[in-house]
């Protein structure tokens, strides 16, 4: 699986995710992609043919909570999973834990990230469904995790274990995510390698050829 976190990039937010996303499910097989996007776009994607999870929700139930990103609100637009603990919205393990319950009840799929092998297995300890390790030294580099540090992720996906992990921090080519696979990972979560890419679907193309 390949998890484009779309950030909040000019050219990933409204009408531009829109073509974005079109561009990169008619490049590859689209079940092969999950698009992590703001939560203002899901409606926008509503249509389109792939999966689509949410950036972050937050521990709150309906009611008076101003600013809060509801996770029954995001899963009725569309979203069927979240991402939790990103790098850029980092939480406490009982923030943690409490959106991982959450969203179990809403029947949502939870990646939670990591940013160590002993943070992998501390974090696993809630059952989430993947963690995602990413060097944060790493994230929107051009070297990858798999080049760098491979063997950082073996010992991620052992420390993880039995909860499924994925790889991120730089993963740009084929062979970043074929060695990603080779040393254990699920998948990859990617950012702004495809984002910021001349052409999003050549560069998704790439990727999933390392499945």
């Amino acid at each position: 699986m390949i998890v484009i976190n779309t950030k909040a990039y000019r050219n990933s937010v409204g009408e531009k995710l829109e073509q974005l996303v079109k561009t990169c499910t008619d490049s590859t097989d689209p079940e092969n992609l999950i698009f992590s996007v703001q939560p203002e776009d899901l409606l926008r994607l509503q249509d389109a043919d792939v999966e689509v999870f949410a950036q972050h929700i937050d521990d709150v139930e309906t009611g008076s909570h101003t600013g809060s990103i509801l996770a029954e609100g995001v899963k009725e637009a569309g979203a069927s999973g979240t991402l939790i603990n990103h790098s850029e919205k980092r939480l406490e393990k009982e923030e943690i834990r409490s959106r991982v319950e959450k969203a179990d009840q809403l029947g949502m799929t939870t990646i939670v990230c990591a940013q160590s092998p002993e943070e992998c297995r501390e974090l696993s300890e809630l059952e989430p469904d993947y963690i995602a390790f990413e060097p944060p030294e790493l994230i929107g580099g051009e070297t990858s995790v798999a080049e760098a540090e491979p063997k950082i992720i073996e010992e991620a996906v052992e420390s993880a274990s039995p909860v499924d992990t994925l790889t991120g921090a730089g993963i740009h080519t084929t062979k970043d995510v074929s060695k990603s696979m080779e040393l254990g990972c699920e998948g990859v979560l990617v950012a702004s390698g495809v984002i910021k890419a001349k052409d999003p679907g050549e560069e998704v193309r790439e990727l999933v050829k390392g499945l």
